[in-house]
């Protein structure tokens, strides 16, 4: 049998592309694999998995973008896969490329490009948030006069990165001043004022066949010392059912679509559904380990299937009925400084997955984007109370030695 070309882009170790019993998504006797990814992933690569190994510097967006047709050089490929939001443009276009199959940067840019998915969702009858395209803070000034608060975030920005939100011209002008620097492209849009939630589904042909519903607690433009961002689950009730059915007009909107969708909206004062935006990847913090669990359905899996050819997994091992529901927090260091280590963690069956990425000697700088945690928990109980209840179990049990410079 020939084995199926892959070239696949990763932001993590390939480890992460496994079952639980520890065997790739992709089969070695089925795929011959390519891998580009950090050097410090490549070594951890169990002999047999990939073919071959290219190293490459992920985390210069430029630079990464600009390089990666030339990494791979004159080689074929049937398909290139990819899973994270800033490297899914430049996976579509060395598709395009290569002639390799999947999505190419047409739709891919929908998936996006902030400008180009809400004119594309507008345009089809979702509601969307007035916007325009900015090179400069004081562009948005009629914007802000028209509505008194608006958001400035980077059109292919990510994980809530250089997001502003603008309440009046004093603020305005200080951004001016400042300046947009962290990108080539910025838009503004109307701030909307109600309850923020995020939507995430696997997604066959634009149909979603499992979905999970949850709302955000906290504020994540910015992300302070000892503080946190929290989500959960939404229990039974007219908020779900109309999020639920808002999820399926945008959906019916990109039929082409397979694979993890990842769906920002709002409930404005009114109670009506507004897009905010959507990712064609799974969603980040404790999402996937949230999803997996009441689902039996791993988000990369549906991820990386498709961009192989392959149909989404359509079901597995759900959660409990008395322990549906599900939340995650990401949780800020109490203070900057050297790390110096995790003096106590919580344990509890109810713990889904607790992260911790700090090591001994790293230096705690101001968290500049929402994945800047000292931990990522993820927990499940019988309704949203109880889960934010134990979310706030979770951080209250864990202490942590940074001494200060």
């Amino acid at each position: 049998m020939t084995r199926q070309r892959v070239a696949f882009v990763s932001h993590v170790g390939y480890e992460t592309y496994c079952h639980r019993d520890g065997s790739p998504f992709l089969h070695p006797d089925e795929f011959d694999i390519t891998l580009l990814a950090r050097p410090c992933d490549i070594a951890r690569v169990t002999p047999g998995q990939v073919s071959r190994c290219i190293p490459v510097d992920i985390d210069d967006r430029v630079e990464f973008t600009a390089s990666l047709s030339e990494l791979v050089g004159g080689a074929g490929f049937d398909w290139v896969v990819a899973t994270h939001e800033r490297m899914l443009l430049a996976a579509a276009r060395l598709r395009d490329a290569l002639g390799a199959g999947g999505m190419g940067t047409e739709h891919t840019l929908l998936l996006r490009d902030k400008v180009a998915m809400k004119r594309h969702f507008s345009a089809r009858g979702i509601r969307v948030p007035e916007f325009m395209e900015i090179s400069e803070p004081l562009q948005a000034a009629e914007l802000l006069d028209k509505f008194g608060r608006i958001v400035i975030k980077p059109v292919a920005g990510a994980g809530s990165v250089d997001v502003h939100i603008v309440r009046d011209h004093d603020e305005l002008i200080a951004l001016q001043r400042r300046r947009l620097t962290g990108f080539d492209r910025y838009e503004a849009e109307e701030f909307i004022a109600g309850r923020q939630f995020h939507i995430d589904s696997v997604v066959s042909n634009g149909v979603a066949v499992a979905v999970s519903v949850s709302q955000y607690l906290d504020s994540h433009e910015d992300f302070p010392l000892d503080g946190q961002i929290r989500s959960h689950t939404l229990d039974d009730g007219p908020d779900l059912e109309l999020l639920q059915g808002f999820n399926r007009a945008v959906l019916r909107c990109i039929p082409w679509f397979s694979g993890a969708a990842h769906l920002e909206a709002f409930l404005d004062d009114h109670g009506r559904p507004v897009f905010c935006e959507l990712a064609g990847r799974p969603g980040g913090a404790g999402v996937k380990a949230a999803f997996q669990y009441r689902h039996g359905i791993s988000l990369l899996l549906a991820s990386v299937l498709p961009q192989v050819g392959r149909d989404v997994p359509h079901g597995g091992t759900q959660a409990r009925r008395d322990q549906a529901a599900t939340g995650w927090s990401m949780i800020y260091p109490p203070l900057l400084g050297r790390w110096r280590g995790y003096d106590a963690l919580p344990q509890a069956d109810w713990l889904l997955e607790l992260t911790t990425p700090y090591r001994p000697g790293d230096l705690v700088k101001p968290s500049t984007q929402s994945v800047d945690a000292v931990a990522i928990a993820t927990v499940c109980g019988r309704d949203s109370r109880e889960v934010v209840d134990r979310l706030a179990e979770v951080k209250s049990g864990i202490s942590v030695s940074i001494t200060p410079e």
